[in-house]
């Protein structure tokens, strides 16, 4: 079964409000209730909370993951991740000057290391990736590292349920997938960039039957042409102080794109709509783009998709001739998921996309196949390198799905950590797609630090 039609964005106001350098406050969970018995699948967002920090000795000793290694890192109970009933969580890893190039792969503990990776990167970087990985043996997962040394951090941004008996937990949810929509672009419009240690308010809105049920968006925030180098942080808003955390690090002059998911908070100054918040930790500017691909209800809305985990598997390499061939010039490839990872009730893929040795600079785009192609991106890409990005890919008949490359010759890694479900019997409900319309922007605030 397929979902039978998406959801569209409709764009409300957003504005700016200046904030400090996120050192100082620490990420917060959303409030706790009970999860329903049948929470199977179902997702609980948080704030990011730092897990693991090999420079400060934070969930390992302190020191660099060295080259060969396996770094075995608790995330079950630790505050905000319960002790039981976690089958998966979601985090975003983050390296911090390796020694060489390398890789990281993260996977359960206990189970054999897959052929996966999760975040490439070169000698001297600093950057980030999103994973989303089963929990394994213990509570734990690992993280191998094949050479060099690298510092690595990881901030957690939720968690999914399994079955069984009700457990205390935030507020737990389905995911829905939506059509793929811009919802900032701070190039466009009167206000230009984001200023240094600022922030944006992002609102969002499905209809008034929908809104209030939303306690999370599934996005990816790019950062586009920075003047210095910095980061930015991701969150609910609901604090005045961003979480101790990154989404994503840049360098200056550069387009660095995260995938992340992030808790909504209800914003009344914005209109009245769920709202997430998107902070400039940087001494420079940078412009700031966020695409919605789908958002994570409360457990009231009926009908939505459940996460099925499982142990990263490589279902394309352009390289090997996996799933498709090398691009070779803008183009499109069709792509089945094969029956290894995708049934019939698979409506979506959770993925690790990783762009290899692009030519010249290029984006990939991923979609259903049988749709249109969206307009925005998954991965950005500048020549010779590799990168990876998160990715949620809906599927089409047949589980095949559209890969779109932008320009110019390079090769595309696809790795599965998951899929999402609908119930076996449930059909998911019909809603409109809505008119996407803009709200007049609010003008940036200009206080002192």
């Amino acid at each position: 079964m397929r979902l039978p039609r998406k959801l569209a964005v409709v764009i409300a106001a957003a504005g700016l409000a200046v904030v400090p350098l996120p050192t100082a406050a620490a990420g917060s969970a959303a409030p706790y209730v009970a999860v329903a018995v049948n929470a199977e699948g179902t997702f609980t967002s948080v704030d990011p909370v730092r897990l693991l920090d090999t420079r400060d000795g934070v969930g390992a000793p302190r020191a660099p993951l060295g080259g060969g290694q396996t770094l075995h890192l608790q995330v079950t109970g630790r505050d905000p991740v319960p002790a039981t009933g976690v089958t998966a969580v979601v985090l975003n890893m983050t390296v911090v000057n390796p020694t060489s190039a390398s890789y990281l792969t993260v996977f359960p503990s206990g189970v054999a290391r897959p052929l996966a990776s999760n975040l490439n990167f070169p000698a001297n970087w600093v950057g980030a990736n999103a994973v989303t990985v089963p929990v394994g043996t213990n509570g734990q997962v690992d993280i191998y590292n094949p050479a060099g040394n690298v510092h690595v951090v990881a901030d957690v941004m939720g968690y999914y349920h399994g079955d069984g008996v009700a457990q205390p937990g935030a507020t737990a949810g389905a995911f829905w997938t939506t059509e793929p929509e811009r919802v900032l672009d701070t190039r466009e419009g009167p206000y230009g960039p984001l200023s240094r240690f600022t922030y944006k308010q992002v609102p969002v809105s499905y209809g008034a039957d929908v809104d209030p049920h939303i306690t999370a968006l599934a996005v990816n925030i790019t950062a586009v042409d920075p003047t210095q180098s910095g980061y930015l942080v991701a969150w609910s808003g609901a604090n005045a102080l961003p979480p101790n955390a990154s989404t994503l690090n840049f360098t200056a002059h550069s387009v660095v794109p995260n995938f992340a998911i992030v808790p909504t908070k209800w914003c009344d100054t914005c209109g009245g709509f769920p709202m997430i918040a998107v902070a400039n930790a940087s001494s420079g500017s940078t412009h700031v783009v966020v695409d919605v691909f789908g958002f994570y209800d409360d457990g009231q809305l009926d009908g939505g998709l459940r996460f099925h985990p499982m142990t990263p598997t490589r279902i394309t390499d352009t390289r090997e001739g996996l799933g498709a061939s090398t691009f070779t010039g803008k183009g499109t490839a069709t792509i089945t998921a094969p029956a290894r990872v995708a049934g019939d009730n698979t409506a979506a893929l959770v993925a690790n996309v990783t762009g290899v040795n692009p030519s010249n600079s290029t984006y990939f785009s991923l979609w259903a196949d049988g749709y249109e192609r969206p307009t925005v991106s998954n991965l950005n890409l500048t020549p010779h390198e590799i990168r990876s990005n998160a990715a949620v890919i809906p599927v089409g008949s047949g589980n095949k799905f559209a890969a779109f490359n932008a320009a110019w010759t390079v090769d595309m890694v696809i790795d599965v950590a998951g899929t999402f479900e609908l119930l076996p019997g449930a059909a998911a409900p019909a809603r409109s797609v809505t008119t996407k319309t803009r709200l007049a922007a609010t003008p940036p605030l200009q206080l002192s630090r």
